[in-house]
């Protein structure tokens, strides 16, 4: 499991697998039984040695199989199994879609019936079928049929319009066939890989809550991750409000009740004025038992009356916000699938109102200067800007959790420091002009914009 989705803290292991530790043991045994110490050179002693690596692949996979009994290191179908105590199954995934127009040079007198799930292929590798059957009508050229992959997962995505042009299923008369749209929409599912185990890992870890119909967040999330495979990110959270409102000053004192009120929110202003009131200074506040008490002094202790504005939660009103796989947020289709898993009448409570909207998209630059020497540029500009480098590790991490802060700072050590793979050579310093650290709120996601900048400079000794 890797780093990013242990989250219990020390690993856990249920035997002995340190090698020094077996080795030591074994000997210790071995001269045990002998009744007298067994130097290097004695043949028994060379016997054991030779007997220690059995002994630490025997010990590592008996603890591997036990650790597999916990959720935090179960994989494959050992997951699934653990997954099926508590109803959930591995997602499939989805087939890749696209329009196949299959056309005629010359038209017929007679209808042309083409069967549902006819197949056409771009390579002779990868095999897509009509979903319906169609009717070529007598004296037309051309029909045009939805079609999908004939399996999931995303090796069916990017075949281009106009690459699909292959009859499998021969049709009397049908001259050519093409695809009018590039093929998407097929996802993986879960599949039996590391990202897909941790993905059913985390929906296990989550299922207990969907039990209940009180609308815990959990539920929420739980279920709002079922509605697809590609979702791997979600938030739950009460709808909330901005209010304004002009309290009457009685005593040196207004009042506000309501249980729901968000008092970090709080704006205070002189009524008609637009500048707002200091804290402290020109007003204090208490709330308690649901009445919010502002005591106005200062610029306001002469006040008839003073102008507020006030964020509030909406009880019963939730907020469903789904992240898909990339970093993409889900177009209007991807929310109703999300909307339809959570309204379910065994699952929404009667009382709650709930939408699915996209999250917020929080854009950031790159611009960075790295400095190398002479020996390692070639290998530390492949490290840094290559397909494989610091800077699309950056991206992937930064854009695939809703709420995680744009962090200049995890930049900056991917450069310096990359431990995605062995013996990888790191920058010797880096300038980061952009990103800069910014705040992101738990329903907004950060996006690269695309805007790219980057420079090195290769250098002697380190600088």
């Amino acid at each position: 499991m890797s780093d990013e989705t242990n989250t219990y803290g020390e690993d856990i292991h249920l035997t002995t697998i340190d090698s020094s530790t077996i080795y030591t043991e074994l000997i210790t045994a071995l001269e045990k039984g002998a009744g007298e110490p067994l130097y290097p050179g004695d043949e028994r002693r060379i016997y054991g040695e030779a007997l220690v690596a059995v002994f630490v692949a025997l010990y590592n996979k008996l603890d591997d199989v036990g650790r597999q009994t916990l959720l935090r290191y179960a994989r494959g179908e050992v997951l699934d199994a653990i997954g099926e105590r508590l109803g959930v199954k591995r997602l499939e995934g989805d087939a890749a879609k696209t329009v196949m127009r299959f056309s005629l040079s010359t038209p017929r007198e007679t209808n042309i019936i083409i069967p549902k799930w006819t197949k056409v292929t771009p390579d002779g590798e990868n095999y897509f079928a009509t979903d319906e059957i169609a009717v070529l009508q007598a004296g037309t050229y051309s029909v045009e049929i939805p079609t999908s992959a004939v399996g999931n997962g995303v090796k069916f995505n990017g075949y281009a319009a106009g690459t699909i042009t292959t009859l499998v299923d021969l049709i009397p008369y049908i001259e050519s066939v093409t695809n009018l749209t590039e093929t998407a929409g097929g996802d993986d599912g879960e599949p039996y890989t590391e990202a897909g185990d941790n993905r059913l890992r985390e929906r296990i870890r989550l299922a207990p809550a969907k039990r209940s119909t009180a609308g815990p967040e959990l539920a929420y999330i739980y279920w709002a991750m079922t509605a697809d495979s590609s979702i791997i990110d979600v938030k739950a959270v009460s709808e909330t409000e901005t209010i304004s409102r002009t309290l009457t000053v009685y005593n040196g004192h207004a009042f506000k009740g309501g249980a729901t009120l968000l008092i970090d929110t709080l704006i205070v202003r002189a009524h008609g004025e637009s500048a707002a009131a200091v804290k402290d200074i020109d007003y204090a506040i208490d709330y308690t038992d649901d009445l919010l008490t502002i005591e106005v002094k200062g610029s306001l202790a002469a006040a008839e009356s003073i102008d507020i504005e006030i964020t509030q939660t909406l009880e019963g009103c939730v907020k469903i916000v789904p992240l898909l796989k990339g970093g993409k947020t889900p177009d209007s289709a991807m929310l109703s699938k999300v909307l339809e898993a959570v309204n379910a009448k065994d699952t929404r409570p009667m009382t709650d109102k709930v939408r699915a909207v996209a999250p917020t998209t929080v854009p950031y630059d790159i611009e960075i200067t790295y400095y190398t020497t002479p020996d390692t540029e070639a290998e530390v500009v492949a490290n840094v800007e290559g397909s494989d480098g610091a800077i699309v590790h950056f991206n992937e991490w930064q854009t695939t959790a809703l709420g995680r802060d744009i962090n200049p700072d995890k930049l900056r050590s991917l450069i310096l420091s990359p431990r995605w793979a062995e013996g990888l050579e790191g920058a010797i310093r880096v300038d980061v002009v952009k990103p800069e650290h910014t705040a992101v709120a738990n329903t907004e996601v950060a996006a690269f914009s695309g805007r790219l900048t980057v420079s090195h400079k290769s250098v002697t000794g380190v600088v």
